[in-house]
């Protein structure tokens, strides 16, 4: 893949400073043919600055003085036999709480060792011959089962490895993930379920489950549902790395929901999700989710491109989202309208953990509101060149302003476009 991607935050709610970034940038990954189930898979992901603006962000190129990211990100061991794929070395996993989170040139990956068992039903044979994620996802299999133990990452904007992870700098043992996915037809309808369980050691233990049901009411009519939930507490193995984040616990739930229609020939979806997550005194921010190893990267139904209640703490919100297709599933455009109360809020502010309990330094607004609005589009050129495509997405961000309490110069915007060839 060859692309160009600029990148603009205007950041007028917490730094008063806009960004921007633009990069050339690519990958090249190779899988080589299998011998007695045996074959090797490398990878490398490259972004380069293009001269405008001045490292103002550094997401796609590097923090200054960097003038660019270069990086093998792959190089695995894979064994595939029958309905059972092993892989080990560098290499790039899908799950709801460590994943890739691709939207830089340079998606998340990691080191270690993983495997996907299809126990019951049809095998996903055809995903195991790329250098595509392990994962559950997609698979036409009733019942499979995934394992990863994973020691080291690479985040989406660095050039190097690390024991470290999004909160801390200093050298970890990593994490393991064992996940459930289960699908069956039931009555003329089809239900999903999944159940993962992750250490992530020194910081938290999580428990993610989640079950979805679609029924059809007609031709190109179905009714969607969905629920999920996160119970997280105390890690119980290795150094406990909370108190760098002055806390000296975690004890997160979160539930969700979602109601929708899919219609259409274009498999269209409009539905209503909600999430919610109580407060939990004298935890980490009482009662806020540790997740080293994703970002903001949609795995609450009412999570967006820059905002979540995932990094939010205790609170809850609501929303409405949609995703359609059009002229053949060619353009597809989502959007999104969001309503967060939280807690404790500091206008949006999730990624500073100075303050007591992990929350940003500063006081926080009690039950502040926040409004976000994703809007987003992809269109295939392929009619111009096969393989090219277009894209940009979208988020504007509000946060409500109480007096006697700090104030938020809003909106806070950020767009992300990209121009993209596969080949």
């Amino acid at each position: 893949m060859l692309g160009l991607i600029n990148f603009s935050y205007l950041n007028h709610g917490h730094t008063t400073q806009d960004t921007h970034s633009m990069a050339l940038g690519g990958h090249l990954y190779l899988h080589s043919p299998s011998y007695v189930g045996l074959s090797l898979g490398v990878g490398g992901d490259f972004a380069t600055w293009t001269g405008f603006y001045q490292h103002e962000d550094p997401e796609l190129t590097g923090p200054y003085p960097s003038h660019g990211i270069a990086i093998l990100r792959l190089g695995y061991l894979q064994y595939h036999y029958g309905s059972v794929v092993i892989r080990g070395g560098r290499e790039f996993i899908n799950t709801p709480y460590a994943n890739m989170d691709y939207y830089t040139y340079n998606p998340r990956a990691f080191t270690g060792v993983a495997a996907v068992w299809d126990v019951l039903g049809h095998p996903q044979d055809a995903n195991w011959a790329g250098n595509g994620p392990l994962t559950l996802s997609g698979s036409p299999a009733t019942v499979s089962v995934m394992f990863a133990r994973e020691f080291s990452y690479a985040s989406r904007y660095s050039s190097t490895f690390t024991t470290g992870n999004r909160y801390t700098d200093a050298h970890t043992n990593g994490f393991y993930t064992v996940g459930l996915r289960y699908q069956t037809p039931f009555l003329g309808n089809h239900i999903a379920v999944q159940l993962w369980d992750y250490n992530f050691y020194g910081f938290a233990n999580m428990f993610y489950g989640q079950a979805n049901f679609s029924a059809p009411i007609e031709q190109n009519l179905a009714l969607l549902a969905g629920f999920q939930m996160i119970a997280e507490g105390n890690s119980g193995a290795g150094t406990n790395f909370l108190h760098a984040l002055n806390a000296n616990s975690v004890d997160a739930h979160i539930y969700g929901g979602r109601l929708g229609v899919e219609f259409g020939t274009e498999h269209d979806t409009v539905a209503l999700v909600g999430n919610y997550s109580p407060v939990n005194y004298n935890s980490f921010r009482h009662g806020g989710l540790i997740h080293p190893y994703n970002d903001l990267s949609g795995t609450e139904y009412t999570t967006t491109m820059q905002t979540g209640i995932s990094d939010f703490g205790p609170g809850y919100a609501y929303g409405i989202a949609s995703n359609f297709g059009f002229l053949q599933h060619k353009l597809l455009v989502n959007a999104s309208f969001i309503r967060y109360v939280a807690r404790y809020g500091y206008g949006g502010s999730a990624y500073s953990y100075n303050g007591a309990y992990g929350f940003p330094t500063g006081e926080a607004v009690p039950d502040q509101k926040l409004w976000s609005m994703d809007v987003g589009f992809s269109y295939n050129l392929a009619s111009l060149l096969q393989g090219l495509t277009v894209a940009d997405y979208t988020d504007i961000s509000v946060a409500q302003n109480q007096a006697n309490y700090p104030q938020y110069h809003n909106p806070y915007v950020s767009n992300r476009f990209y121009l993209k060839y596969h080949f």
